[in-house]
């Protein structure tokens, strides 16, 4: 057997293999500030090429890339290519969130930062004290998600767009954060799971930012 082989083997080996709790949530939590650390570097080294895109363009790769890379990180089991999906992921909301806080004073940019940190560690400590609670708790997010999305998109209709839709929709992503690690602590502790646990995360932590940000941030003029 040739080397190549010789490492396919290997990775296919990775496929299903049980790893101790604490291994597991230490990659769970690394990849979740890899995708964290790919969003703060294009932020600083990409801003420019990102600004002089379309918007149309921008909204484009963000909704293709994610949901192309969030079907690669599901659909596979190896966690080669599982990781390589959520960098991709990583990519294509950065690009997002590059552009979006363009829009902000650079101090309230680091202080939306800190206060999502802040809030999603606490979370993920509440979630792990109160786990059978907080996986009860996935139709009534997704239920109370589905209506704001409405609520907002008709007011908007009418040009109207109160503050009180962020505070809501950070109530939402504050518990989607405890949901989905306390579902990421029932699966059986691969590294694969682990992975797809930190792209589920990854998404409700980068919605948090965004509102947390358009809560307390000064736009620019």
């Amino acid at each position: 057997m040739d080397n190549k082989k010789i490492k396919a083997a290997r990775l296919l080996e990775l496929e299903g293999v049980e790893i101790t709790s604490n291994i597991y949530n230490m990659i769970l939590g690394g990849t979740l500030l890899w995708g964290v650390l790919v969003n703060l570097l294009m932020a600083v080294f990409l801003q420019e090429p990102i600004l002089r895109l379309p918007y149309w363009a921008t909204l484009v790769i963000y909704l293709v890339g994610s949901l192309g890379c969030s079907f690669v990180i599901y659909k596979s089991n190896q966690p080669v290519v599982s990781f390589l999906g959520f960098t991709g992921l990583s990519i294509s909301m950065g690009i997002l969130i590059t552009y979006y806080v363009t829009f902000f004073e650079a101090s309230d940019v680091r202080k939306a930062y800190f206060v999502t940190a802040g809030v999603t560690l606490l979370m993920m400590l509440v979630s792990s004290i109160y786990p059978a609670f907080f996986r009860s708790l996935g139709k009534t997010l997704f239920i109370a998600l589905v209506g704001v999305l409405i609520g907002e998109l008709v007011l908007m209709l009418f040009g109207m767009y109160p503050n009180i839709f962020d505070w809501i929709y950070c109530l939402i992503f504050c518990g989607y954060v405890g949901y989905d690690w306390a579902v990421a602590q029932s699966y059986p502790p691969t590294v694969d799971h682990a992975i797809d646990s930190a792209a589920d995360i990854y998404v409700d932590v980068v919605n948090l930012f965004i509102r947390i940000l358009s809560l307390m941030g000064r736009r620019n003029d």
